[in-house]
């Protein structure tokens, strides 16, 4: 399974998007994340979509982990844009946020890699070339929500009244950690432990910090490459093993930020992952260097041939479901929420 010949892909060839896409701030960070030459203005004033409520991240998350409360793709849309903002600025998961202060703040992204304009927060705009690495993925709030949506639907992972161990190899931002703990308490599991690792002290502190208060778990300024790193859950049964790293359609994966810590971690864990679900199932990716394409999956252990082992590999379509979904259409069903 782990070397192979794919054909194309083939999809249906989209249309523009009613409203334009540039006419929602959320939807050109969307864009910005995926290139980051794009011009975005932020058209004013901004008037905030259907889907959006101003109430606080701690009370959407709080219903999200109710099970008797619906997941619907606008609360998932809800969260992912709060998420973002309570990253940026701390302590802002507790306060309602109005949606013109949301919306400049993705205006803000769309240009933090050129220089500042004048009237802008120099604090800000500095956190945003700071934690530009990890915020890429949570700033395209659809595929981030599409992310999210993905997780949930994994019911089948979350043991009732049982334990439940998540854990996250590349937490980037902490968002698929937080939607591990709702997928968990959701399921009604009783003793959870969510646990994510991060390289970049930067963003690493930042993750930690925005997680914790949340009561969605601890990210560790670990190396995952590293069989130590996991001693926490050393011996004990994994449900779900996430990846916000593979959710990067900028991010190439090589034997440093995935092969190396797939490796270590089964290696470490062994049979404690006999149940563990996976996020994402698989990934097809293309060596543009050899030409080669692979799946990725947890039957290769993540791996490609030895042969290709030190190739950089960029992903091209996720496994989803038993379903190969191109890489470019995750989120493509949020948008039409935005405008």
């Amino acid at each position: 399974m782990s070397k192979t010949t794919i054909d194309h892909i083939q999809s249906p060839v989209h249309g523009a998007i009613p409203g334009g896409l540039t006419g929602s701030p959320l939807a050109s960070a969307g864009m910005q994340a995926r290139n980051f030459t794009a011009m975005v203005g932020l058209p004013a004033p901004a008037i905030a979509p259907d889907f959006y409520t101003p109430d606080p991240l701690v009370a959407d998350v709080e219903r999200l982990c109710d099970p008797d409360e619906p997941v619907s793709d606008t609360r998932l849309l809800n969260l992912a844009v709060k998420y973002f903002f309570a990253y940026v600025h701390e302590d802002a998961h507790c306060d309602a946020v109005p949606y013109a202060e949301l919306a400049a703040l993705y205006e803000q992204f769309s240009r933090h890699q050129s220089m500042n304009e004048p009237g802008d927060d120099i604090e800000v705009m500095n956190r945003l070339r700071m934690w530009s690495p990890v915020l890429r993925v949570l700033a395209d709030a659809p595929r981030a929500a599409h992310v999210l949506r993905a997780v949930l639907a994994r019911t089948d992972a979350a043991p009732a009244c049982g334990p439940f161990v998540g854990v996250d190899l590349g937490a980037g931002t902490g968002i698929m950690l937080l939607a591990l703990q709702i997928l968990a308490r959701r399921g009604g599991c009783s003793d959870i432990q969510t646990l994510g690792y991060q390289c970049d002290p930067l963003s690493g502190e930042r993750t930690h910090d925005l997680v914790h208060a949340l009561g969605a778990g601890s990210v560790m300024l670990a190396d995952p490459a590293r069989e130590h790193a996991f001693h926490l859950v050393r011996g004990r049964n994994v449900d779900f093993v996430a990846n916000e790293v593979m959710a990067g359609i900028q991010q190439s994966l090589d034997a440093d930020n995935c092969f190396d810590k797939y490796r270590a971690f089964i290696h470490a864990v062994g049979h404690g992952l006999d149940r563990a679900a996976f996020f994402p199932d698989g990934l097809v990716a293309h060596s543009t260097a050899t030409r080669a394409s692979v799946i990725l999956a947890r039957e290769n252990g993540f791996q490609p041939p030895a042969e290709y082992l030190t190739d950089k590999f960029i992903p091209q379509g996720f496994i989803l479901d038993g379903k190969v979904l191109p890489i470019h259409k995750l989120g493509s069903d949020f948008y039409r929420y935005l405008t």
